[in-house]
């Protein structure tokens, strides 16, 4: 239950701050619509019979419980601002203050008043006061139109005792008896897509999968291999045009081609954001599948030769080479013994395990290892809040969540914040959205016009705390896109160009930019000229020979990642059980995309 209400806390508080202008305007409204407060308070029983305070918007007249604590449809004691509240049920957004007090919580039965407690069967009232009310729960998504069937009965108190209590009490206990993350996790979403999307469906809007397998050539498998790829190049382009141009700010009349090579090679931020979605479906998602199959010590142990050999594979071999450009002079260096220095044994080791930018620089000034750093704690924050939220020994439990809420610390809000994206990714890998090919198009255009508006705002600079708000809009908007791409198989060119991009979009990553700096040695470090549209064709040539480059270098490295696991594995102990378990799981994509 740890982890139940640390979920909560930090769902509330995000919900909070995410909802505060809402919030506010919508208070707002409530003030000026009709004299009164703009909160409603009214006594409910909590956990254990626990009398607590629930707070909502106000819906009524001031003193309208004075009449009657049932409402139904166009009741008349209704506000204007309040009947269309109570449609789109947002006075129901305020209770995340009962969340954070721990009144409440996000999923749970819904509180009632003490006068309709008193109606609960006694063997009933133990097991749905065994827990905390919630916000929503399966018979608030069941009777959403609770006010309009009452509305409709010719005494709605008698309507409400013997026809509708019952049916939620029957909800409220078989919730309490199968509880679990996962189906509050599923009763959150389609609580926002009730919301969002209105009426019920045939066929359900959101489905919750077992598996983050992916089917090899299915969409979603070459959707993510074209992301994977295409983010890679998006980071390599921008940082080669940073790199051979002068900035867009420096010139006074830049031609209109240069304007628009800066705003296509100017989503990075974008790019690296896409990285962590997918890292988190990949590697999160993998993670789930893995704990669920295999005993837990097996899982954490396959789960570290995963991350080490992929990591590792490819940051090596690249250290190599930066060195060996260095010594010949096509990069610049500071002395290798100093310590402290980019060039240090001590920065090469703290590169290796993610202490970049908390501890020490990025080996030989390669900037874009900053973003290695956050995903290397991420890998190791999420099996610790896994562990803790599942069944085992208390201690072992309390331990994994302590040592990770002490990491968050250590890490700083920052990187800590942008765990959310991840976790997102991981949510991802267990989401199907059923949408039309309309409302796929609808949704991929809304995230490309707000990826271009936050890169059209100056959203193209560090991980930050004021980014986050922004990027985790985007996130969820990828998520998606990424879950809802329906079913098929697109045409086999397409799928091996999209394979073939990933394959080695993590050395492209790593390497491209002491590539492009050699190259940019060997000019010289001459700046190209804009107002030449032939240098457009130089930038083009340059960035076409770093691609080569990186992926000749990814051939006996970051392509034997999968071959290098299948060496180690066998030799590990207690591996025979784990081949008979990988041979019954079902066919799909390999976790060594991961």
């Amino acid at each position: 239950m740890l982890a139940k209400r640390l979920f909560d806390i930090a769902a509330a508080l995000a919900g909070l701050l995410l909802l505060a202008p809402l919030l506010l305007l919508l208070a707002a409204w409530v003030r000026c619509d009709s004299p009164g407060p703009v909160l409603f308070r009214q006594r409910r029983v909590g956990r254990h019979g626990a009398p607590f305070q629930i707070i909502k918007f106000r819906t009524m007249a001031a003193g309208a419980e004075r009449d009657g604590q049932l409402s139904v449809a166009d009741d008349q004691r209704a506000t204007r601002a309040g009947r269309w509240l109570r449609r789109h049920k947002l006075d129901e957004l305020p209770q995340l203050v009962n969340v954070l007090r721990g009144d409440m919580s996000l999923v749970g039965p819904r509180p009632e008043v003490p006068r309709y407690v008193a109606h609960y069967p006694p063997a009933v009232r133990s097991v749905v006061l065994s827990v905390a009310p919630g916000i929503t729960d399966w018979a608030a998504l069941r009777f959403r139109n609770e006010g309009e069937l009452l509305r409709q009965a010719p005494d709605p108190e008698h309507a409400y005792l013997h026809q509708v209590l019952p049916i939620k009490l029957a909800y409220y206990a078989r919730y309490v008896q199968r509880r679990s993350f996962a189906i509050d996790l599923q009763i959150l979403l389609c609580t926002v897509a009730t919301l969002l999307f209105g009426v019920r469906r045939k066929r359900p809007l959101l489905r919750i999968v077992r598996s983050s397998r992916l089917m090899p050539g299915g969409r979603q498998s070459v959707l993510i291999d074209w992301l994977r790829g295409l983010a890679a190049l998006q980071v390599a382009a921008a940082h080669l045009r940073a790199q051979v141009f002068p900035g867009l700010g420096a010139l006074t009349d830049p031609p209109l081609w240069y304007q628009g090579l800066a705003f296509v090679t100017g989503f990075a931020h974008q790019a690296v954001l896409v990285f962590f979605v997918l890292s988190g479906w990949l590697v999160g998602g993998v993670f789930l599948d893995r704990s669920h199959n295999v005993p837990r010590a097996r899982a954490l142990r396959d789960y570290a030769v995963d991350r080490a050999t992929r990591l590792w594979t490819v940051l090596l071999p690249a250290f190599v080479l930066m060195l060996a450009l260095a010594w010949d002079g096509a990069l610049p260096r500071s002395d290798l013994a100093m310590a402290g220095s980019a060039w240090s044994l001590t920065t090469l080791l703290g590169n290796l395990v993610g202490l970049q930018t908390l501890a020490v620089p990025p080996f030989g000034e390669n900037f874009p290892l900053w973003s290695l750093a956050n995903e290397t704690w991420y890998y190791v924050l999420f099996p610790l809040l896994v562990t803790g939220a599942r069944a085992g020994s208390a201690w072992w439990r309390s331990g994994c969540v302590a040592l990770a809420l002490a990491l968050t610390v250590l890490l700083g809000a920052a990187v800590t914040g942008y765990f959310l994206v991840w976790l997102l990714g991981v949510a991802a890998s267990r989401l199907r959205f059923d949408f039309s090919a309309a409302q796929r198009w609808l949704w991929r255009g809304v995230l490309l016009v707000v990826a271009a508006l936050l890169r059209l705002g100056g959203q193209d600079g560090d991980f930050t705390l004021a980014t986050l708000g922004p990027d985790l809009l985007l996130a969820v908007l990828l998520v998606v896109c990424l879950c809802s791409v329906g079913r098929g198989r697109p045409v086999a060119a397409v799928a091996k160009t999209g394979a073939f991009l990933a394959g080695f979009s993590f050395t492209l990553y790593v390497v491209h930019i002491p590539l492009q700096r050699m190259l940019w040695s060997y000019r010289d470090g001459a700046l190209l000229a804009p107002g030449d549209a032939a240098s457009l064709a130089v930038y083009a040539a340059m960035l076409a020979v770093v691609l080569a480059l990186a992926y000749l270098f990814h051939l006996p490295f970051e392509a034997q990642t999968g071959r290098l696991r299948r060496l180690l594995r066998p030799r590990l102990p207690g591996d025979q059980d784990l081949a008979r378990t990988v041979k019954t799981a079902p066919a799909g994509r390999s976790a060594d995309a991961g």
